[in-house]
């Protein structure tokens, strides 16, 4: 983008103070300002958005359209939060709750995260597994699925399929959407992300264990048992650890964390204390290492380690694993 298309960019978004319409108006009309063109996406605006709609002030969501990579199914709605309108309280196994900003009213985000093609049903709660288009480029930005993983989810759509009870998918995804269909979004994205493990794609289990914690904390919120939901994360984030998947080592302290304190949830205490265990090892070395470079620090596995340790000493306490 040269200096000029910022700068329209700058003035776009302090005319339609809102993004969404600034992506709008960047793909119809291209980086030229006209009054008259901006004026018309105002009033579309206006007359596409019924009271509560994605597009309110107090929105904190805006829609970016996408294309499914499976079947080319367009104008999927994905729904992302807009920059410092939320705040996230993270629970013990850090997922978050949302809450608004002001002036930005509270939503439940994680209901809408996952974008789910109706078609084919395949699902992602992130928008660059799909078809994008570039207003910058004046292109389509592929998706950063890989094309075989790709391939074998377009033969999986019956498998997709089957896991939905449902006549009528668009309905049933549609915002605002219940909470049944939210923790199905993310069913669906678990089995999108199955399909990449099998090909060895990188971050696949991690991405299947977060996706499970998420339908666990929506389980909860329904006063639902999470446990099943729970041991599956469990072992999806004890097979990335396995695997190797996260190469940021504090991003690895946090995800044996995560399973030390999924396994003292499960009540399995030897598993708990085994990646209590791998933490420990993990300091002694990065403090031997520190001894001929100063440089290195424990710091950050100090901190996965500390809250470990608090979880396990506070292990017998009734409201533990409330939120």
């Amino acid at each position: 983008m040269g200096l000029d298309d910022k700068l329209v960019r700058k003035k776009l978004e302090v005319l339609l103070k809102d993004e969404l319409l600034v992506q709008k108006y960047l793909r119809v009309y291209g980086p030229k300002l006209d009054m008259n063109n901006i004026n018309k996406i105002k009033q579309d605006q206006l007359k596409a958005a019924p009271d509560g709609a994605a597009g309110d002030k107090d929105d904190p969501t805006y829609i970016i359209k996408v294309k499914c990579p499976v079947c080319n199914q367009a104008d999927l709605a994905c729904y992302e939060a807009k920059a410092k309108s939320l705040t996230a309280n993270l629970d013990k196994f850090l997922v978050p709750r949302y809450t608004g900003v002001k002036p930005f009213r509270t939503v439940n985000y994680t209901l809408m995260a996952v974008t789910v093609c109706p078609s084919c049903l395949f699902a992602s709660p992130d928008k660059k597994d799909f078809l994008t288009f570039s207003v910058q480029a004046r292109a389509e930005n592929k998706s950063q699925l890989s094309p075989f993983v790709l391939e074998d989810l377009r033969k999986k759509v019956d498998e997709r399929k089957a896991l939905i009870n449902s006549p009528d998918f668009t309905a049933y995804f549609q915002h605002p959407r219940n909470t049944e269909a939210a923790i199905n979004s993310y069913r669906l994205a678990i089995h999108r992300a199955l399909v990449e493990a099998s090909l060895e794609t990188p971050l696949a289990w991690y991405k299947a264990g977060m996706y499970s914690l998420k339908i666990a904390l929506l389980l909860r919120d329904g006063g639902k048992p999470d446990d099943p939901v729970l041991k599956d994360a469990a072992g999806y984030l004890a097979k990335s650890f396995q695997q190797s998947e996260l190469k940021n080592p504090e991003m690895e302290y946090q995800l044996v964390y995560l399973v030390s304190a999924l396994y003292l949830r499960l009540e399995d205490q030897a598993q708990c204390q085994n990646y209590l265990g791998v933490l420990d090892k993990m300091k002694s070395e990065l403090t031997k290492a520190a001894k001929d470079d100063p440089g290195i620090t424990t710091a950050h596995v100090d901190r996965w380690l500390d809250k470990a340790k608090e979880l396990w000493t506070d292990r017998e306490t009734p409201d533990l694993w409330k939120h």
